[in-house]
């Protein structure tokens, strides 16, 4: 590896022996959301042995998000990385153990090594080469490893930023396949809940049937009632979703209680209280069959079980964006897509978080769509170093020492 930043721009790239053990080494963890404390050691320790001052917050009881820093002790801007620790449950039907990682046919197998292990192993790979040319660099570099992305859709990245964590712009390594990709929708969860008096149905006059008065309301849900301006970056969209219906004992039973989850795919112009708004409206007017409008309460889901996300959409001309199509470009000769990826403008992230708190964020990093938490799961090799030396380029050039 080479060790400078030459006059001319060369940039010392990780070494790839060392990212595929970096990798492996996330990959023979679990770290299922709500298990991410051995990852997180690991991960400490690991930015303690390249130099970095170090930070852990612990967000829930055994959950932390670790924070590294490394400090050039010139004037500067600081740049950001983000990736999540925490993972999706592993599938069932493996053909070898997903926390036993190997190499085989110039790919990594290893369990969510798409979403996101490589391209948190790809960050560290670009944090110790910063670590050995700090003199040639300005300002400050850090790298933010979250819990709760998974679970929660953003409770390690929010806790950051709520506890005074800043920075002029960031990198998430979320999946991308190597594209640029600069918007994504906002998702607003919704809890519909009834009320009633369970008895028998012999004894239904002195009964009230809470899923008499839900279901009613959720069926005048759909995308008709939801206020916006569509969006040329997200066609398609919004969307609303009943997800989840449940309520009542038996069937001969009027249910005491029912309620409904419903998810909204946002547009730019939509906020969660908008939304929120536009449902509680849909359901007045909407009637049961003896002409009331049902009675039921409609509330946003709180956190720690989920934090409602704004859309993401960030300028494909801010220089952050510039600074990892330009370092795509320099490694590979030819210019990375930018601009809306597809289905990922439908997920969410933690750049809604990061974009929404004031730093400008762009998505960027190794994974297809498709290998994302799926059986026998692995990545292309040359695509993780890819990503890592991406990342080391697009930092260099936004923290170089002038």
């Amino acid at each position: 590896m080479l060790d400078v930043v030459s006059p001319r721009g060369e940039v010392a790239l990780p070494d790839a022996d060392h990212l595929i053990a970096t990798a492996s080494a996330l990959c023979a963890l679990r770290s299922v959301s709500g298990e991410e404390r051995a990852i997180s050691d690991w991960v400490e320790a690991e930015m303690r042995g390249l130099g970095l001052e170090t930070r852990r917050q612990e967000v829930l009881p055994g959950r932390a998000n670790v924070v590294g820093v490394l400090d050039t002790g010139r004037p500067g801007p600081t740049l950001l990385y983000n990736g999540h620790l925490d993972t999706l449950p592993i599938p069932a039907g493996y053909s070898h153990d997903p926390f036993g990682p190997f190499v085989r046919d110039g790919r990594l197998y290893g369990a969510e090594i798409n979403n996101m292990k490589g391209a948190v192993a790809g960050m560290l790979g670009a944090m110790r080469v910063f670590s050995s040319i700090r003199d040639q660099l300005s300002g400050r570099i850090v790298l933010s490893t979250v819990m709760g992305e998974c679970d929660s859709l953003g409770l390690g990245t929010l806790s950051l930023v709520e506890n005074g964590l800043t920075a002029d712009f960031c990198i998430n390594g979320e999946p991308t396949d190597l594209q640029v990709m600069t918007c994504h929708v906002g998702v607003t969860q919704l809890r519909v809940r009834a009320t009633g008096v369970g008895v028998h149905v012999c004894r239904r006059d002195e009964g009230r049937n809470a899923l008499a008065e839900l279901l009613p309301a959720v069926a005048a849900l759909d995308e008709r009632c939801l206020a916006f301006e569509p969006h040329p970056d997200y066609p398609g969209l919004p969307t609303i979703n009943v997800g989840k219906v449940g309520g009542g004992t038996m069937a001969s039973m009027h249910a005491a209680e029912a309620e409904a989850f419903v998810d909204v795919r946002t547009v730019p112009g939509m906020t969660p209280e908008s939304v929120l708004a536009d449902v509680r409206a849909a359901i007045a007017a909407a009637r049961k069959p003896n002409g009331e409008a049902p009675d039921v309460e409609v509330s946003l889901i709180e956190r720690p079980a989920f934090c409602q996300q704004h859309p993401y959409l960030v300028d494909r001309r801010h220089p952050v964006v510039t600074a990892v199509a330009d370092a795509h470009a320099s490694l590979f000769g030819a210019r990375p897509y930018v601009g809306p990826l597809f289905p990922q403008v439908y997920f969410g992230t933690d750049a809604s978080h990061l974009n929404r708190a004031g730093i400008a964020t762009v998505i960027y990093g190794p994974g297809k769509v498709d290998q994302i938490n799926i059986v026998d799961e692995s990545m292309r090799i040359d695509d993780l170093v890819a990503a890592a030396n991406v990342y080391t380029v697009a930092g260099a050039a936004l923290c170089r020492r002038t």
